[in-house]
């Protein structure tokens, strides 16, 4: 009959036991060899490993033949029998290794549990926290509890912060579930570590939950006194908010909190709010440009300003819909008002055109326009949600107690605008659109609907605009211009420019012109009227000179993000010099506008207009010829760009069409960001366009391609997610296999950084079998690397290091030196968290090397920093110090402020090792006020880690 395997357990102090008998495992020395076996988990350990965990960085002279000793003697006592014990420690090569499963070891059953726990809290909450529970129960106090020496003190402490993570998320379940029996446990935890300002957070939570506002709010006071006394420092914003919102008794606290009645009926679900992030100080200021001659409406503006009025003292809504038919003037009306009331909304006031009816562009989605407006107050890229739902909880947090004006222009209906809608009362919104709205509207709104003016305000539009000598000189020309407009604003806003820009002494002239017009743009007719727009557009676009009436045409073809110059010059197929006066004409006969500088775009009226005279002037192989000259243009500004700034990046076959089209200047870093920042929007809209374009299919791609590093520097997981679908379904459709294996790379990024591992792990699968069926070495790599990286941040570092392996190995084996460079600091940085420091430091030094015949200070930086961590973790900190300076210092040259403040924190640590308390303080001061502007969550980290140096400086006054 076999025996039952050997139990271990490291998750408390290193114990064995062989059934029901505990194993005597020798001198702590002993002990130690078996724990850095053990949490190794069925990987090899090299012996210098070994000796380095046991006696650090200076070994006696006997340390291998001591080692063999306590192997010898560790198998005697694990085994029955020489056979038993050799299954138990195997020699494999110079190194051991001991195989483990959930059955035989503590942690392995722990990290399990956690993992299942995770992939179940989303779906079912009860069960996920259950699993939380049951993993925190495997515990016997503190892990490797009885082992001296630096290596387990750096393990000690890296499981107890997994254990406290683990047990916060538990406790947040509780909480969100309403059970308030768990204040007792939180409690008791804050009682352990006082200064962990995540415990005293969800310490104020319970107790406000319970019922107990005072008490709550007494925990605050203890939680501020203490780290004043102790630390000198203030509580972080997330305590701070907290404190607010429970002053003000916010009901969203509570679980299942409902909106508050000010909100509009209808908003989505109730879900999650999540804390406001740190935020940006200054007010965002976005309206656009006010007309200074605007005329009419008077009756209106007064309306939408008296309601606003009402709603600020609380007798009214605090949502309004300007709705009417297209040109009627709603943006104009509603953006002239929202100046008015500005300085009563002093928190920001913003703009965004929801593209509700555009005629050539899909509408802005309610995740896109979430987006926009949470990074206007401040909240990083990388910290908004993937989910709608989340991201307008998220929303409602931020504008909670704040007083914001919100202008969402050209909604298509309720739905477009349903999440964006603010629950706070001192918010104001209006919305446009040529939608009656009714659902808002009998859900509270206000609504205003616009009719064209009246034949009164439409001439004294005309005489503001013209003059009363020109308007009145021939009374029966005005009044035939003002009936064949339609009496719409837009309308008699181009007859206004184009009269200006002739310089008439009359209107009759322009009178008989649109009257031999006899078509109406039937897109735009509406019910009430025959509103002869395309009559007014075709007289502005008849006067215009050749070129700028083919520019007029062409730019039809530009997404509705605007463009620049170059652009609009590669579409014509021209120099810079040579569009500005045709672009010149355009601006002055407002066929288009310079909404930002160096911006273009025409009104989605004209853009439609536009359109239509494209597809008559110019042939279908015309239009292709001319977008394909755009898609061209900008691929190789992107790609250059893009090596520019990202040197590691490999090179592409690009077509000489691409290579031979014309190229912005982004010969440096400074500028190629620059270029990006103004054009981001327009590329990823331009890879959606042309993935859907006969032949632009390898265009696609690596327009994809030469955008995903801004895209994912940026964390626009939209728009990365967006473009790298497109590509993917462009490629499909040829089975172009090398676009294809890039584009499920880079689609495979973007899921792992909205959080679907599972996504990414099988879409980065595929991409590696393209890559090898086309024996591409370094596209092998580069999956190798992300799939190492997705298993870190599962926080399964073994199932990382076979992929960081073959990463280095691929790298090398294509002569990509700096990939291979990359990857070495990768598989040591990986190598580190399991432990194995000495391999670790071997890896990161030859990267080192390797980059030292390179010019890219990026992978530099990222390895000194790595060199540095394990060092401390070696317990050299000197050496640790030293290495840190050098990576800092690159971070600075490079103005890299997360990765500086990144570095700066483990440089916090290695200082408080060499007992330099307040060198430590400063180093994590410089790195919180970096992060206050980055990443709450990361602050919120850096306080805990100043919070230490209170705890660790009582204990020292204690011994």
């Amino acid at each position: 009959m076999s025996k039952a395997p050997i139990r271990f357990t490291v998750l408390g102090p290193v114990r064995a036991w062989q059934d029901t008998d505990e194993v005597y495992l020798g001198s702590p020395q002993q002990r130690v060899v078996l724990a850095v076996l053990l949490l190794r988990q069925s990987l090899t350990v090299s012996a210098a490993d070994l000796v380095t965990a046991v006696w650090g960085g200076a070994p006696p002279r006997s340390a291998v033949n001591q080692l063999h000793v306590y192997i010898h003697r560790l198998r005697r006592v694990l085994g029955h029998s020489a056979r038993d014990s050799e299954q138990v420690i195997r020699s494999i090569g110079s190194g051991y290794r001991v195989e483990t499963t959930t059955e035989t070891l503590d942690l392995a059953a722990f990290e399990n549990t956690v993992k299942a726990a995770h992939a179940l809290v989303s779906s079912d909450p009860v069960q996920g926290r259950a699993l939380f529970e049951k993993s925190l129960s495997l515990w016997q106090g503190s892990a490797l509890a009885d082992l001296p020496g630096s290596w387990a003190g750096a393990q000690r402490a890296r499981l107890e912060d997994v254990r406290l993570d683990v047990l916060e998320r538990s406790y947040r379940l509780a909480l969100e579930a309403g059970d308030l029996d768990i204040a007792a446990r939180i409690a008791h935890t804050v009682g352990e570590h006082p200064l962990d300002e995540r415990f005293r957070e969800l310490l104020m939570l319970a107790l406000y939950q319970s019922g107990q506002q005072a008490a709550a709010l007494d925990a605050y006071t203890e939680a501020r006194e203490m780290l004043a006394r102790e630390l000198e420092i203030a509580p972080g914003p997330r305590l701070k908010q907290l404190h607010q919102r429970i002053l003000q008794a916010d009901q969203r606290l509570l679980p299942h909190a409902s909106l508050t009645p000010q909100a509009v009926v209808g908003t989505t679900a109730a879900c999650e709010t999540p804390a406001p992030p740190t935020l940006k100080p200054q007010a965002p200021g976005q309206l656009p440009y006010r007309l200074p001659v605007f005329s009419g409406r008077q009756a209106e503006v007064r309306s939408l300003i008296a309601a606003a009025n009402r709603a600020r003292t609380g007798r009214g809504a605090t949502v309004h819909c300007i709705s009417g038919g297209a040109g009627m003037g709603k943006t104009t009306l509603a953006v002239h008002a929202a100046h008015s009331l500005a300085p009563h909304y002093p928190d920001g006031q913003l703009f965004l055109d929801m593209r509700g009816f555009d005629a050539v562009e899909m509408p802005v989605s309610p995740e896109q326009a979430l987006r926009t407006v949470l990074e206007a107050f401040g909240v990083a890229a990388h910290q908004v949600p993937a989910d709608l739902d989340a991201r307008s909880a998220l929303l409602r947090s931020v504008l909670a107690q704040r007083r914001v004006l919100l202008l969402l222009d050209n909604a298509r209906d309720f739905r477009h605008v349903r999440s964006l809608l603010p629950a706070s009362p001192g918010c104001l919104v209006i919305v446009t659109s040529r939608n009656h709205m009714v659902e808002l509207v009998s859900n509270g709104a206000e609504h205003l609907r616009l009719q064209a003016l009246s034949v009164t305000d439409a001439r004294d539009m005309l005489t503001r605009r013209l003059g009363a000598e020109c308007v009145e000189r021939d009374p029966a020309a005005t009044d035939g211009l003002i009936v064949r407009s339609g009496r719409l604003p837009l309308a008699l806003a181009l007859i206004s420019a184009t009269a200006a820009a002739r310089s008439v002494d009359s209107l009759a002239d322009i009178a008989a012109e649109l009257q031999s017009v006899a078509d109406a743009l039937e897109v735009l007719k509406t019910a009430e009227a025959d509103i002869d727009l395309r009559s007014v557009f075709s007289w502005s676009y008849k006067v215009l000179s050749p070129e700028a009436a083919r520019l007029y045409r062409l730019s039809s073809l530009v997404p509705s993000t605007g463009s620049s110059v170059t652009v609009l010059a590669a579409l014509s197929g021209c120099s810079a010099d040579d569009v500005r006066p045709a672009l010149e004409e355009l601006l002055t006969a407002h066929l288009m506008d310079e909404f930002a500088p160096g911006r273009y775009v025409s009104h989605d009226l004209l853009r439609a207009y536009a359109a239509e005279l494209l597809s008559v002037h110019e042939s279908g192989p015309q239009r292709a010829e001319a977008f394909r000259r755009m898609l061209v243009h900008c691929l190789h500004t992107a790609y250059r760009a893009a090596r520019v700034v990202w040197t590691a990046l490999p090179e592409l076959e690009l077509t000489a069409e691409v290579l031979e089209a014309p190229v912005a200047d982004v010969l440096s870093g400074t500028a190629a960001l620059e270029w990006f920042a103004a054009e981001g929007g327009l590329l990823a809209q331009l890879v959606c366009i042309a993935s859907a374009e006969p032949g632009c299919e390898t265009l696609t791609w690596q327009l994809a391609w030469s955008v995903m590093e801004y895209l994912q520097k940026e964390g626009r997981w939209d728009e990365q997610l967006s473009t790298q679908s497109a590509a993917l379904a462009a490629v499909c459709r040829v089975e172009d296999q090398l676009g294809r294996a890039h584009a499920l790379r880079g689609l495979a990024r973007s899921r792992l950084q909205t959080g679907d591992s599972a996504g990414a792990r099988q879409l980065l699968n595929g991409a590696l079998r393209d890559f090898g069926e086309l024996q591409d070495l370094t596209g092998q790599a580069r999956c190798h690397g992300n799939l190492a990286l997705l298993s870190t941040r599962e926080g399964d570092h073994y199932r990382a290091l076979p992929h960081a392996h073959e990463a280095v190995r691929l790298f090398a084996a294509a002569g990509d030196r700096i990939g291979q460079a990359n990857a070495l600091n990768n598989l040591g940085w990986t190598l580190a968290q399991t432990g194995a420091y000495g391999e670790a430091l071997d890896r990161c030094r030859r990267a080192l090397r390797l980059l030292g015949e390179t010019d890219d200070l990026v992978a530099k930086a990222a390895t000194w920093d790595s060199i540095g961590h394990i060092q401390h973790r070696l317990g050299r900190h000197a050496e640790a110090s030293s290495c840190y300076d050098r990576a800092l210092k690159l971070d600075r040259q490079l103005g890299d402020k997360p990765n500086e403040a990144e570095t700066l924190t483990r440089l916090g640590e290695t200082l408080l090792a060499m007992k330099d308390r307040a060198g430590a303080a400063d180093s994590w001061r410089r790195a919180l006020a970096i992060y206050e502007s980055l990443d709450s969550s990361a602050a919120r980290h850096v306080t805990s880690l100043l919070a230490g140096i209170g705890e660790t400086a009582g204990e020292t006054a204690r011994t």
